[in-house]
């Protein structure tokens, strides 16, 4: 007698991804009216913040009550004794874990991941990602566990380029440190910083 079919994975929770209202270059992901972190990006990393969850940690030595795992594609983020991790998905893309770091400071888990590939956009920081129609670029299903819903994060053109055009700034200030990029502007789009005029410098450092 066969073993009865598996339950459907639950589908990935759909949340946007927002400029933040008073800091320049940083995003919120939200789902609805929940903020899930916010997060920004350089030309070298990625940075996340999430707000730690205080009420259930003792006011000595919290952070060593916090579970941080930086893993090549996976970030992994929970309590010391809890028997699942509150996000425990896929990255955008590759990371450097030798190179990433976290800490923990005045409530807020602070979380750098060192890209792998340098200059790379990142349109969110965990899989699934959706295009603005809803599609899915990555598997978000198979990405997370059977019994858990996971996260796809959506951003639309608009921000898309902004985040390009900060990049690319960013890259032409690097190169030129004698000039002021910061009011600098483009005709049309902005252009990959990763691959612009023959690519960034280091892609794989």
């Amino acid at each position: 007698m066969s073993s009865p079919a598996a339950p459907p994975a639950p589908p990935p929770v759909q949340g946007t991804t927002k400029k933040h209202p008073t800091l320049p270059d940083r995003y919120v992901f939200s789902y609805g009216p929940q903020k899930v972190y916010e997060w920004e990006q350089s030309l070298e990393e990625v940075t996340l913040y999430i707000d730690a969850p205080t009420g259930q940690l003792p006011k000595e030595r919290t952070a060593s009550y916090i579970v941080v795992h930086i893993l090549a594609d996976r970030l992994q983020v929970g309590l010391k004794g809890a028997d699942r991790h509150f996000i425990d998905e896929k990255t955008f893309d590759k990371v450097k874990p030798g190179e990433s770091s976290w800490y923990l400071d005045d409530g807020v888990i602070t979380i750098v991941l060192a890209k792998c590939f340098r200059g790379q956009t990142w349109e969110g920081v965990l899989c699934g990602h959706a295009t603005n129609n809803g599609t899915a670029t990555k598997d978000a299903t198979n990405n997370n566990n059977a019994n858990r819903q996971g996260i796809r994060e959506s951003i639309d053109p608009f921000t898309k380029q902004e985040m390009q055009r900060s990049l690319m700034l960013e890259r032409f200030q690097e190169e030129n440190p004698g000039f002021d990029f910061r009011d600098a502007t483009f005709n049309g789009e902005a252009p990959d910083p990763r691959t612009f005029m023959g690519g960034v410098g280091y892609n794989n450092h």
